[in-house]
């Protein structure tokens, strides 16, 4: 009986695929998202998932599943906080919209007028940023939130480019207009009044039991070290090859290895912190030199194993300089046993480290340290859709004042849009590192859903979700 409750392919003789599972019984529903997420956890390796489905306006299920920390088999709860990423910025957008409301913010104002003092560092940009190219990403800012540039890399206006520090701005003003922090400002403004109690943009004190750990696969610290290690390597190596062939006349020495590994490590080193931050980078670079490491310790077994078997042995007779061709092999082959047997564990999951010492001070930030859960997600999606609170004029033109992306994409003062002839759904997707979230709406059912995941291979099972509940054959994500 089960099977068939699971999500299936549309039929034009089933009535419950008209419209999605926002079609079924609420009990229906809540069956197969029970078989469906579970199975979808198992497939794509993902530990936790906290959802929640709105239609007609009102919370019609939420369900938790799988694991918050797989190292103490800590359960996902209704109260379980997951860093949300990008949706913070749809909340602040939302914050920002009621001070425009308030006219103490103005969209097409330049976004420094209130302020005391400049914060970004070209006047002309001072000038030509606007709340309304921030809430668009149209503002010509960068989207590196770790190490933020306050000038623009295009004219503010003239195109999309996803900006966090674009937010980071914005935060900025905010605080400056209202002389508080942004966390003490959103909870008073935003999250207090829609009753999302276990949000916000820091954690209070004894909150952080209650965050998810995330979790990424091994292959990806591994992919985000490796690539610009090798690329320094490889340029640093041809460049002394050349050196060595064409002017010095002499051949490459394994000892000659030595800078090009080492001006590769501090360039890969380099470019993780300036893309991530310290703490993020620490993570990074530790697993990089840990599997660097387990891999040299593999290819020195091996090589024994190899020495043990006969295939490799010490040059007798003779006095040369090098190594010689046979014993170059096996070096060869031993590295390549150590790899092939360390290749399986690319797939591991493994555990995002915080290290909240290298973190320092707790600050918040728009952009990127929002934590939610996924019914305080829920009712954010209720009010941006009927604007209760906000008011039906600034939530009109909170999601009517739209800016184009690319194809069916569009963006509007507040979450992203997606247009499939007739139909416009919002959607904002949250990525932070170990932890996937995306939030899509159907205001014209007044419905949404909202998943949250502590894994980066939850966005795949996110997507699916919201396919299967909405109906929509589509992917909230920009090309």
């Amino acid at each position: 009986m089960a099977v068939f409750l699971l999500p299936q392919p549309a039929r034009a003789d089933d009535p419950r695929a008209a419209g999605g599972m926002l079609g079924w019984t609420h009990d229906d529903m809540a069956r197969a998202l029970g078989i469906f997420v579970p199975e979808r956890m198992k497939t794509l390796e993902v530990p936790g998932v906290s959802l929640a489905v709105v239609a007609d306006g009102v919370i019609v299920y939420s369900g938790t599943f799988g694991k918050a920390d797989k190292g103490v088999s800590t359960p996902v709860t209704p109260a379980t906080l997951f860093e949300a990423g990008e949706l913070g910025e749809t909340v602040a957008a939302y914050g920002a919209m009621g001070m425009v409301r308030d006219k103490l913010l103005f969209l097409d104002a330049p976004l420094s007028r209130d302020l005391p003092s400049p914060w970004l560092v070209n006047g002309d940009d001072d000038a030509r940023v606007t709340l309304r190219t921030v809430l668009t990403h149209r503002s010509g800012l960068g989207d590196n939130v770790a190490h933020p540039s306050r000038a623009t890399s295009f004219d503010p206006g003239s195109r999309f480019s996803h900006s966090g520090v674009g937010f980071l701005y914005l935060q900025h003003v905010m605080e400056s207009i209202a002389g508080a922090p942004f966390d003490e400002l959103m909870r008073k403004r935003v999250l207090a009044p829609l009753d999302m109690r276990s949000s916000g943009y820091t954690l209070p004190a004894g909150a952080r039991a209650q965050l998810a750990q995330g979790y990424v696969p091994l292959r990806f610290p591994l992919a985000v070290f490796y690539l610009p290690f090798a690329v320094a390597f490889a340029l640093i190596f041809s460049t002394m090859w050349g050196i060595s062939r064409f002017i010095l006349q002499r051949r490459i020495e394994p000892v000659d290895l030595a800078w090009p590994v080492f001006g590769g490590f501090g360039f890969a080193v380099a470019i993780v912190w300036w893309g991530l931050g310290l703490a993020p980078a620490a993570f990074v670079v530790g697993i990089a030199i840990t599997c660097a490491l387990v891999v040299a310790m593999l290819a020195g077994f091996a090589y024994y194993l190899l020495y043990i078997a006969g295939l490799a042995k010490a040059r007798e007779g003779i006095i040369s300089r090098g190594r010689g061709s046979r014993e170059g092999m096996i070096v060869v082959l031993a590295g390549a046993i150590a790899l092939g047997g360390f290749l399986p564990a690319l797939n591991w999951l493994v555990p995002v480290a915080r290290f909240t010492v290298l973190r320092g001070e707790e600050r918040a930030n728009a952009a990127m340290s929002f934590h939610t859960t996924a019914q305080d997600m829920a009712r954010f999606m209720i009010e941006t859709m009927d604007g209760a609170k906000l008011g039906s004029e600034m939530r009109n033109r909170m999601l009517g004042e739209q800016a184009p992306v690319e194809g069916p994409f569009f963006w509007s003062l507040g979450p992203g849009v997606r247009q499939d002839g007739a139909r416009q759904t919002l959607w904002t997707r949250g990525t932070a590192m170990g932890f996937e979230s995306l939030m899509v709406m159907d205001p014209s059912r007044r419905a949404g859903v909202v998943v949250l995941t502590n894994s980066r291979e939850g966005g795949e099972l996110a997507q699916d979700v919201a396919r299967n509940v909405l109906g929509v054959e589509a992917v909230w994500s920009l090309p």
